[in-house]
Order: structure tokens, then sequence, then C-alpha cells
């Protein structure tokens, strides 16, 4: 079969590699009519990682940018699409990881109906992130980046576009929030996150909000930030190489705010409730929207 292959930095290709095959009596393989890149898959791409070449793994399985992929506990882990499946599997594969993994920051953020939310970084998950905000019932979402097309879709799904070109997010918030700040903060950028010039700051997002968001507010981050990056001595600096970032973490120790962080989980109930309700044959092969890696950036 096909798969997208990593050969070094910046150089990928479409390769044979060996098919998706039946291992364990609960496997299924699935083939993918959908998939999507995402952020991390850009820091493997940019050598910021220490991913070696081959075909992109998640652990010890194959990575879904494949024709065909297989699925261990597919009793379990998969679900069966409605009809429309062929139809909107473009809708589906976002439900597949970009749309979770930016509700996911909203809920470690605890936005509530009626709460100012601000988001940093209006790539698709960010924008997801604002949308899921929205529907929620926050009563302001700002959405902060540096790219006049993504600001225009966050204006588009309800949210107010900060363009950080020519305004301070953190001031334009609390200008609005009679000086507090939000109630609310949600990081979708990660450790590449850089200023309108290119200049690279791992802890850019991570200080704005922390300036942006109120005494006691909560903040939720999804942004990848790994404990070593090799092109991070580079492009930053020897302790941004190891992860280690210029964290303003006395400004927040003083505001007492709250920060959940890292990868949106799946939770097994919904899984297995929903898998009851029609998870396909074990073993069977079926047309399947297959998410890649749960992490993306907001870049």
């Amino acid at each position: 079969m096909k798969a997208v292959v990593y050969n070094r930095p910046r150089d990928v290709s479409v390769t044979e590699v060996p098919d998706a095959r039946i291992e364990d009596p609960n496997d299924i393989v699935v083939r993918v009519t959908s998939t999507n890149i995402c952020g991390s898959d850009l820091h493997m791409y940019e050598g910021r990682t220490s991913f070696g070449p081959g075909f992109a793994e998640m652990g010890p399985y194959a990575g879904g940018q494949a024709e065909c992929l297989r699925v261990p506990y597919g009793d379990f882990n998969a679900l069966r699409l409605g009809e429309d499946a062929a139809a909107r599997q473009n809708d589906y594969v976002m439900l597949a990881g970009v749309f979770p993994t930016g509700y996911h920051a909203t809920e470690m953020a605890g936005v509530k109906p009626g709460d100012r939310t601000v988001v940093f970084g209006a790539g698709p998950v960010g924008l997801m992130a604002a949308y899921s905000a929205v529907l929620k019932g926050a009563g302001s979402v700002w959405v902060a980046d540096h790219h006049e097309d993504r600001l225009e879709l966050a204006e588009q799904v309800g949210a107010i576009p900060t363009d950080t070109r020519e305004q301070d997010p953190a001031e334009v918030v609390k200008k609005a929030a009679l000086g507090l700040g939000a109630d609310h903060g949600c990081e979708y950028v990660g450790y590449q996150a850089h200023d309108p010039q290119g200049e690279e700051d791992a802890a850019l997002t991570l200080n704005q909000l922390v300036d942006s968001v109120r005494f006691t507010g909560r903040i939720g981050v999804v942004g990848v930030f790994l404990p070593e990056d090799p092109g991070g001595k580079k492009a930053q600096n020897a302790l941004g190489a190891k992860g280690t970032v210029p964290f303003d973490y006395g400004l927040m120790w003083f505001k007492g705010q709250a920060m959940g962080t890292g990868q949106a989980p799946r939770s097994p109930t919904r899984v297995s409730r929903a898998g009851r309700r029609g998870c396909c044959t074990r073993g069977a092969r079926r047309r399947s929207a297959s998410p890649t890696a749960p992490h993306r950036r907001g870049r």
C-alpha cells in the first residue's frame, strides 16, 4: 500500500510500504478515504522533533496517512459511521481530531456561559476552540493571531479577531473587561510560537495568556511543548533545545491561576457505548476517515 513517509527534515514522499494486516483477533483494517495532517507533523517536517526517518507511527502502531490502517481493539476503538459517511467524510475528519482537540482546551479552561474567553492561535484547532466557546455560550471570545485570513474565519464563527501585528492582546482583553482580563484562556500554538516578525519564543503565547487572564482564571494548553527540540538551540537557545522555556510562573502564581495541559483524551465509556450501537465487524475492512495525530499546532 502507499503511505506518507518521512525521509528527513523538509523531505516527505508517498512510498510503497507493507500492507496493513490483521495481527490480532481484535484487529480491524480500514480503507482510508480521507485523512489530514497535524501540527505535530509540521514540527517533525521542520526537524523540530527527535523522530527518525520512516513511516509515521503512533507508538507501536502505524499512522493513518496511508491507504489502509490497522486499528487495534477494533471492537472498542472504532465507530461505524452513518450512511452519509462518504458524502460528509471531510466533516467526520474534523470530528475525529480537530474539533475535539479545540474543545478539550475549553474544558480544561472551564469555559461557561457568559464568560470572557481569549484564544491564542487561529489555526484549525484554535478556530474550533473559539467555536466551542461560542457554542458553550461564552459572552465574549477573542482570537489572537497575525494571519489575516485566519482572523477573518475567527470572526465568521462569532469571535472577536485580534491582530497581534497591530494590537497587544492582553491590553485589548483587559480594556474590554474593566481592566480585569478574561475569565479563561486557551493556547493552540506551542513551542514554535513566534512574533509577527518571525522571531521564535516558546513562551510567547503562554506569557501572553498569563497576562490576559484575570486573577484566579483558568488556562487550557493543547499547543505542543516537548522535552526535546533538536532545532531549538538554533531557533531559540540551548534551553529551548531541552524543552525549557522562560515562563512567567511568578505572575501566574501571584494571580492564582490554574493551568491544564496535554492531549485531548478519548473517553472509553463514550466510545464503548457508541461502539455497541454499531461497531464494525471484527477483522472487517470498511471505509473510514482516520485521524492522524492527537496534537496540532495552531499556527
